[in-house]
């Protein structure tokens, strides 16, 4: 499972992960991805978040086939596909010269990661 933590500001975050880590609190390394509300709306714009849905509900056959039920060019999905890639949240396996996306784990956002008063 991979955890999307958003923070207010990486500077605070990483002062607050130091702090733990000198009163030995963090026993384990923190598994996710943490960013900005700024950069989550950049990594999960409205159209990378329909290709992970469409990805998630769907057996897709391959890139191309995707492109096709979304009416988009081949490039544009194939380069957001290869961006989510990176992000690490798909993955493409290769088969009889075809890219088939899938997603690489489960997700979970935690968009509130204080407690509030």
């Amino acid at each position: 499972m991979m955890k999307i933590k958003i923070v207010d500001s990486m500077r605070e975050y990483e002062e607050e992960v130091n702090a733990r880590l000198k009163k030995g609190a963090l026993r384990e390394p923190e598994k996710a991805i943490v960013m900005t509300p700024e950069i989550f709306s950049k990594v999960f714009s409205p159209e990378r978040i329909k290709l992970l849905q469409r990805i998630f509900r769907n057996n897709v056959k391959n890139i191309y086939q995707l492109a096709k039920e979304l009416d988009k060019p081949y490039e544009v999905v194939f380069r957001n596909i290869k961006y989510l890639e990176g992000v690490g949240l798909v993955k493409i396996d290769e088969k009889d010269k075809k890219k088939i996306p899938h997603l690489a784990c489960g997700m979970s956002i935690e968009m509130f990661p204080k407690a509030t008063a």
